[in-house]
């Protein structure tokens, strides 16, 4: 496996480990469960995030064809170049799934030997998640399915590589392609906040005064916002934790108060700017920030 040896050897540093952690491993003699393509179906799109060091990184999945979906990776440096690539096959085979996958350099010369390349074998598929050996990919939540994606593949360190992506498309807009560095990302994703808070905040005041006329009812409305921040400090005080020893700490938890803040928004609209009947809504359906 002189492919890991290099995979591992390469980003063993980089990786943090976590308290939970996202993959699994094999015990000694495992079979593989049954497993078919059509249960991995929510791989299918583009995906895009934060990567290694901060700097951006991009996944796609193709819908499967000769029994095959074919996947491809890229890891950009922090000046907007490309560090490597990785192409992935997610196979069906004597039954069940295989992951395969080579890395290649910026000028496509490959890390593995002409024929290598990494195998997981499969240890589960569960409901939104496909759990290899040493390698997970999923949902980042599986109510949701199209909103994003995780991957975390795990270091012979006992550390964990983690990629969280967002949907690459009109309803999930790329974020700051532009920004190169720790601090460009950190400042586009806090506009981003900025412009979050500002439209949460006009559908609040937008509630509020519909419903003027029940004083109690305008008040508690104001008041399960304030209790919202409250909370959206916590838990992305917690991301934010989670990732302290990174570069990569600042888009985290800002990453994780724009979702709070946009899913908070919808919820606003959802239950006091909208009716029952076929009257349309106070103010326009709230889409994920750009």
């Amino acid at each position: 496996m002189r492919g890991w040896t290099i995979f591992a050897g390469v980003l063993a540093a980089l990786a943090s480990p976590l308290a939970a952690q996202e993959t699994r491993v094999a015990p000694e003699g495992h079979t593989p469960p049954p497993a078919t393509l059509d249960q991995v179906d929510w791989l299918v799109g583009q995906w895009t995030g934060t990567g290694i060091g901060g700097a951006p990184a991009m996944e796609s999945w193709l819908p499967p064809s000769g029994g095959t979906m074919v996947g491809t990776f890229i890891q950009e440096t922090g000046e907007g170049g490309i560090r490597f690539t990785e192409h992935l096959y997610l196979m069906e085979e004597e039954g069940t799934l295989v992951l395969r996958l080579k890395h290649f350099n910026a000028d496509l010369t490959g890390w593995e030997e002409k024929d290598g390349m990494l195998t997981f074998r499969l240890i589960a598929v569960e409901d939104c998640a496909a759990y290899f050996h040493a390698l997970t990919l999923r949902c980042r939540n599986p109510s949701f399915p199209g909103e994003g994606l995780l991957a975390a593949v795990r270091m012979q360190s006992g550390g964990e590589l983690v990629f969280r992506f967002d949907a690459l498309g009109p309803e999930h807009p790329q974020r700051c392609p532009d920004a190169m560095t720790t601090i460009d990302m950190n400042q586009c994703y806090a506009d981003v906040l900025g412009r979050a808070d500002e439209r949460r905040e006009a559908y609040l005041a937008k509630a509020v005064e519909m419903h003027a006329d029940r004083p109690e009812l305008a008040k508690e409305i104001a008041a399960s916002d304030a209790a919202f921040l409250a909370y959206r400090n916590a838990e992305c005080g917690a991301v934010y934790e989670d990732w302290k020893e990174g570069t990569i700490r600042g888009v985290m938890g800002l990453t994780c108060s724009i979702s709070m803040t946009d899913s908070r928004t919808l919820t606003i609209w959802s239950n006091w700017l909208t009716y029952m009947d076929s009257t349309p809504p106070v103010l326009p359906k709230p889409k994920p920030t750009p």
